[in-house]
């Protein structure tokens, strides 16, 4: 973690890393362009790899999905929080969906910019994140934002 987090902050190393990469992604450019992933079967073949990617993060939700429905309770509680991960999922994907091409290229160098910004700030919560869990403090933060946090923000995301 504390690797990429600085290798995300530091733009140099992030152009040495994509020179290192060059090839691969020469390879994957070519295999995507040669019109495999066209058409309705193409789209389904990306979104077979798009899920591949998500996998880990839908862990959770089918996890506790999963488990009340193992325990048959609430069947409908089931569905309601797998309808609603699917609408979280699907939201961003629409929206980009319908922002049109023209749309993105007349704002391109402003996400060019704050991309750019973003990736330095992921990059520098990523190390610290890190060193924070090397040193065995991310228990102790974890714990004053716990006593922090409205009662509320814990009971929703403790109620399950």
């Amino acid at each position: 973690m504390i690797v990429v987090g600085v290798v995300l902050a530091v733009p140099r190393w992030q152009v040495r890393l994509a020179v290192a990469g060059g090839p691969v992604s020469d390879w994957l450019n070519h295999r995507m362009d040669d019109g495999r992933f066209r058409g309705l079967s193409g789209q389904f073949g990306i979104g077979l790899l798009l899920g591949g990617v998500w996998s880990p993060c839908v862990g959770p939700t089918l996890g506790a999905a999963s488990l009340l429905a193992a325990r048959a309770q609430s069947l409908g509680l089931v569905a309601v929080i797998m309808i609603a991960f699917g609408v979280g999922a699907a939201a961003p994907l629409f929206a980009i969906g319908l922002l049109s091409r023209e749309a993105l290229v007349r704002r391109r160098n402003q996400l060019i910019s704050g991309g750019k910004h973003a990736k330095v700030a992921l990059g520098l919560l990523l190390a610290v994140l890190g060193i924070l869990i090397l040193a065995g403090l991310d228990r102790r933060l974890e714990t004053l934002l716990v006593a922090i946090y409205p009662q509320w923000l814990t009971d929703l995301t403790t109620k399950f």
